[in-house]
């Protein structure tokens, strides 16, 4: 049977523990909280010198309701290369995130700063730099290093939005998308 997955969500809590998961988000909003509620309730404002920063955002791909015949693997994300939003950036941590059935150790609290000040993020780039042609590469750290059970997911992958001086008020458009690719036997 072809395995279901999901993208989800931690947030709250304290390092190496979130407090929640937010299963089956269809839209990621970059705000100023670590939640992801879908209101205007907190902005990321335009700053008026330097860049200012959405909380991060530590997503994954999870299997919750069908498990691969065999295995999954050689997880893959990415974009169509293009962010539509003025004097913005989506950055990615390029770092290994631990996320398994047993560790929660590569989860920090989410902040409002630049991303290299998580605990275990020591660089970042554009999202946008990973397109069909050129994937990230999301890694496995369950047990096998492969998904091939209902409760295992990715390690995380750490997201959080840039914003200058010059960018557009208001939500903005484009809605971009994040697609993840996967090999499955």
């Amino acid at each position: 049977m072809v395995a279901a997955f999901q993208s989800e969500w931690d947030f709250g809590g304290t390092a190496n523990t979130p407090a929640s998961v937010e299963q089956v988000f269809t839209n990621l909003r970059f705000n100023n909280e670590d939640t992801n509620d879908q209101d205007a309730a907190s902005p990321v404002t335009i700053p008026s010198g330097a860049d200012v920063f959405s909380f991060w955002k530590q997503i994954y791909l999870a299997c919750r309701t069908t498990a691969p015949d065999n295995l999954v693997n050689n997880v893959k994300l990415f974009t169509d290369a293009t962010l539509g939003w003025t004097d913005c950036i989506v950055n990615i941590g390029v770092d290994v995130l631990t996320h398994n059935t047993g560790s929660d150790a590569g989860y920090d609290t989410g902040q409002a700063l630049v991303m290299t000040t998580h605990d275990t993020i020591a660089t970042e780039i554009s999202l946008f730099t990973f397109t069909t042609g050129a994937p990230r590469t999301v890694t496995i750290s369950e047990t096998s290093t492969q998904i091939d059970a209902i409760g295992e997911f990715t390690d995380y992958v750490c997201l959080n939005l840039q914003v200058g001086n010059t960018a557009v008020q208001g939500l903005q458009s484009p809605a971009e998308t994040i697609t993840w690719r996967y090999d499955e036997s």
